[in-house]
């Protein structure tokens, strides 16, 4: 992500951070007239050459768009793990698979009852430049279940859990309209969750006959809705 951009005439150009100028001269050891990828988080990456090397005030000027990434149409929410490496592992993740939007909530059964959101946003955003994505996912404050389930309608609203009734299966969604997907704690969501996501309207879906992780459903879903709609297109 840049630090600040400039139209000049018709040349756009800009100057990065100085952690990013710092990064791409002494660790990726550019040079003045080099390329590397920018965006803006428009949903285009473009290719700019670097204009000096200058390691506080990196400056840069756009070439041409390289690539569109298409705004992507899945939230996830997820109770983070008690390890924070494991969850930051599928924020990571989600973020090179292309999701829009990452809900920490907090679940009766939820080991870790705090998550700092600048720590995740940190991770999200290394994620970003390093995949050269074209749009950074928004990633919210940490929310109790309850709240969610108040906040948020229930419509393409499914449950992630191992309970033992009628589920619709992941590739059956309409992966075209836009979806809440919600994946529990270690040990699921507790009985009156589902309960009370029942009266919501929120419905149940089926992740397949393996019992996964936590962070590997969240990865899991990602990678079947990335797949899904990259092949309607």
């Amino acid at each position: 992500m840049n630090h600040f951009l400039a139209a000049k005439g018709n040349e756009i150009e800009g100057w990065l951070s100085a952690d990013d100028s710092h990064h791409a001269l002494r660790v990726l050891r550019l040079k003045t007239g080099d390329s590397i990828s920018i965006s803006y988080g428009d949903g285009w990456v473009y290719t700019a050459a670097l204009a000096n090397e200058d390691k506080r005030n990196l400056h840069f000027k756009v070439k041409e768009k390289r690539r569109y990434q298409s705004p992507s149409l899945l939230s996830i929410a997820m109770a983070p793990t008690k390890s924070n490496d494991r969850f930051e592992w599928f924020l990571e993740k989600a973020t090179e698979l292309g999701i829009a939007r990452i809900i920490p909530i907090i679940c009766e059964h939820s080991e870790r009852k705090v998550y700092k959101r600048e720590r995740g946003m940190r991770i999200i955003e290394a994620a970003f430049k390093q995949s050269h994505k074209g749009r950074l996912p928004d990633l919210s404050e940490a929310i109790s279940f309850k709240s969610l389930l108040e906040q948020e309608p229930a419509k393409n609203a499914y449950l992630a859990s191992l309970i033992s009734e009628p589920k619709t299966k992941l590739h059956e969604l309409h992966f075209q309209e836009a979806h809440l997907l919600l994946v529990g704690p270690e040990g699921d969501f507790s009985e009156s969750e589902l309960k009370l996501a029942k009266s919501k309207g929120f419905k149940h879906l089926d992740l397949g006959n393996e019992v996964l992780r936590t962070e590997t459903a969240g990865v899991h879903i990602c990678s079947v809705w990335n797949y899904e709609n990259g092949r309607a297109k």
